[in-house]
């Protein structure tokens, strides 16, 4: 779908796309994928709350900072800047949050931040939230179709430079800025948006989320007063596009349907390295369609990519931080029938378990599968049987409800621990009904 309101002129009719988004009609599959990101989120913000990242800043911040937008995990409450800075960095804390392939990101820590920030503050209702959060989402795609692979390629962090972006325009449909503030709010956003890839393995990766998500809300609150900023900030000389690609972008912008973009979210079920997920997959579906006990396993041939081979193979971990990149061993948690998902099976003492690494001697890996994020399995049986399987995370779940039921698994690993039983179902229960409620305070006030 085009919409050419003013030819030559992308960020203004990005501006008139993304204001649409809080009327139109959004896909009924839209708003459940997007009720999923919401979950996981909460699920890995609330585990990632005692991670040092997550505690250095909100004692740097809290202390300062006065307004009314929740910090989840806490009682206190800070401005929707400082909350979305400390909600959207502990959220990306254990890396553990959602993906999306054409972004080479992480949209919903960098965007719902935002969201939750100005909806709780504004009072706005549990469908404006959607809205918004589908409308950043979908805008931060967009634009990383302008710059990537290029941008990613060249050392930027896409969660911290399009999650900015993002945010800005999730902020902007939760503020009614009309088409000028909200072209301002983008230009905003664009003279803010940085984070860089050499970085990772520290804690400013995360940082890159937090950032994210108060760049969007600053952006949009500023454009609402009036601040002003290049209106045309994608494709102008020396603007985001200019500077952050390869090519010059059309004059003409392609916008997909509303709602599609959400659809191919990526979600993480293993508490592990991304690329440990297909094998983990393939192995735990063979161990649970057949009833496998690790006794009747006499051998596991992993089958990857030979890029993963430098990633995630140390063969003898010793540490639960080893765990976490070897692929033998998550291949041996999967058979045993253990929680990929807990944070806390990867601990020095599963690295140590008798059982588990005696497992791990029966699995070889093999770096001769095709280029790309899947798979392949061979168990072969004490008793002779051969049993195979291919599985790939990389390509996104179209059975909705296998996905919700996943979710709510993984949701149920990670907050329990933190918050209660009682909690943990109030709080799903709080996202399931999110676009009939009032407002997103049962969201927020998780008493």
């Amino acid at each position: 779908m085009t919409i050419g309101h003013h030819h030559g002129h992308p960020t203004r009719d990005l501006a008139w796309h993304i204001l649409s988004y809080a009327e139109a009609s959004i896909d009924a599959k839209a708003v459940r994928v997007a009720k999923h990101c919401i979950l996981d989120w909460f699920a890995v913000t609330l585990a990632g709350y005692d991670e040092p990242v997550a505690r250095i800043l909100r004692e740097e911040i809290v202390p300062q900072s006065r307004g009314g937008a929740s910090i989840v995990g806490a009682a206190s409450r800070c401005s929707p800047v400082d909350a979305a800075l400390i909600n959207g960095t502990t959220s990306h804390g254990l890396d553990y949050d959602d993906v999306h392939i054409t972004m080479l990101g992480h949209p919903t820590v960098s965007i719902l931040p935002a969201v939750l920030a100005l909806a709780e503050t504004e009072g706005a209702s549990g469908e404006a939230a959607l809205r918004a959060f589908i409308a950043g989402y979908e805008a931060a795609v967009v634009i990383g179709g302008l710059v990537m692979p290029w941008h990613y390629e060249h050392g930027f962090h896409a969660t911290a430079t399009l999650g900015s972006f993002g945010a800005a325009a999730a902020a902007g449909v939760l503020l009614k800025l009309d088409h000028n503030q909200m072209a301002m709010a983008l230009g905003l956003a664009g003279t803010q948006a940085a984070g860089l890839k050499s970085m990772f393995g520290t804690m400013a990766k995360p940082l890159h989320a937090g950032k994210a998500a108060a760049n969007g809300v600053f952006a949009a609150r500023l454009a609402k007063r009036g601040f002003t900023a290049n209106p045309n900030v994608l494709e102008t000389a020396q603007g985001f596009a200019a500077t952050q690609g390869d090519r010059p972008i059309p004059d003409v912008l392609e916008f997909p349907a509303r709602g599609t973009t959400v659809l191919d979210t990526l979600f993480k079920y293993h508490a592990a390295c991304y690329l440990t997920h297909s094998t983990i997959e393939a192995v735990a579906q063979l161990c649970g369609a057949n009833s496998l006990a690790p006794a009747q396993i006499a051998a596991i041939d992993v089958h990857v990519p030979d890029g993963h081979l430098r990633v995630c193979n140390i063969p003898s971990p010793r540490t639960g931080l080893e765990i976490k990149f070897s692929l033998r061993h998550t291949a041996a948690l999967a058979a045993a029938g253990i929680d990929t998902a807990r944070i806390d099976t990867y601990s020095d003492a599963m690295a140590d378990d008798p059982v588990l690494v005696e497992l791990r001697e029966r699995v070889a890996v093999f770096g001769d599968h095709p280029a790309g994020t899947g798979a392949a399995v061979i168990i072969r049986k004490q008793d002779g049987g051969v049993l195979e399987l291919d599985a790939d995370v990389g390509v996104p779940d179209r059975d909705l409800d296998r996905q919700t039921a996943r979710l709510a698994a993984k949701f149920q690993s990670l907050a329990e621990p933190v918050i209660g039983l009682v909690r943990t179902q109030r709080l799903r229960a709080a996202v399931d009904a999110l676009d009939d409620a009032a407002t997103v305070d049962r969201l927020m006030q998780l008493d």
